[in-house]
């Protein structure tokens, strides 16, 4: 029975896919394609700007790899958290088939946003390797850490905001309020411990700094040791992915009529 159950629910997920690639992207290539370039010319041009143009060097010996190191866990994070918020409400069709449930709602879109962010990443190292740019990082174990925590962050807070979304229509403007705010804050082109003491305490509640610094700390020996905290950003993610199911089991009759 159980193994049917995940039969049924995997065949629902793959569908949802399927569906939510055609009614976005369209038939042709081109509207994934476009989704793919948004995201990496906004990478690209936070790079160039910072790193090529203003040839600012705080730490390290080439300045795309600082500045990258910064926006990578931004791509990774605030993208697919925005579009995994907005599932559900842009799905309400769909659940007029008993079949389909706001869980496989929300995974689908999970998938989708993160195979298109690993899409972009590896793009965008090509294009760094084929520039000369070294993006290899001196602890792998490190670096896929900080990612893999990075993508939790953004699953925790995608789905929670799926959820607020559904019930509070105009948290999908906060929601694009909070990312600009996280963004602005997450010391993506400085380092916080050149900062005065009170800036560095209150960066420090920005989950999205620890990403950063988690991030960094495998390319810089001993970067993030002051600021750092594992603990904080695996702790708001698991507050944000508990809200987030108990929103969905107990006010799963609100989300699905509203």
């Amino acid at each position: 029975m159980l193994a049917s159950d995940v039969r049924v629910r995997v065949d629902v997920i793959a569908a949802l896919i399927l569906r939510d690639m055609r009614t976005r992207f369209g038939r042709s290539h081109l509207g994934y394609i476009v989704a793919i370039l948004w995201p990496l010319t906004h990478l690209a041009s936070i790079v160039v700007f910072a790193a090529f143009i203003n040839r600012v060097l705080p730490m390290g010996t080439d300045p795309a790899v600082f500045v990258t190191t910064g926006a990578l866990p931004y791509i990774l994070c605030l993208y697919p958290a925005r579009l995994i918020a907005i599932s559900v409400s842009m799905s309400k069709p769909l659940f007029l088939f008993p079949v389909v449930q706001v869980f496989d709602v929300i995974v689908a879109r999970i998938v989708i946003e993160f195979v298109t962010a690993f899409l972009v990443i590896i793009i965008f190292s090509s294009i760094l390797a084929a520039a000369g740019v070294d993006l290899i990082p001196t602890d792998l174990s490190t670096v896929t850490a900080a990612i893999l925590a990075t993508i939790y962050l953004s699953i925790s807070m995608g789905y929670l905001s799926t959820i607020l979304v559904a019930i509070f229509p105009f948290w999908q403007i906060g929601f694009v309020i909070l990312m600009v705010l996280l963004y602005a804050t997450a010391g993506v082109f400085i380092v916080p411990s050149s900062l005065p003491q009170y800036l560095r305490d209150w960066m420090w509640f920005n989950p999205l700094v620890h990403c950063v610094e988690w991030m960094r700390a495998a390319y810089y020996e001993g970067y993030g040791d002051d600021m750092l905290s594992r603990s904080y950003l695996i702790w708001v993610s698991n507050t944000c992915l508990l809200l987030g199911l108990l929103g969905e089991r107990f006010m799963r009759g609100k989300l699905l009529s509203s």
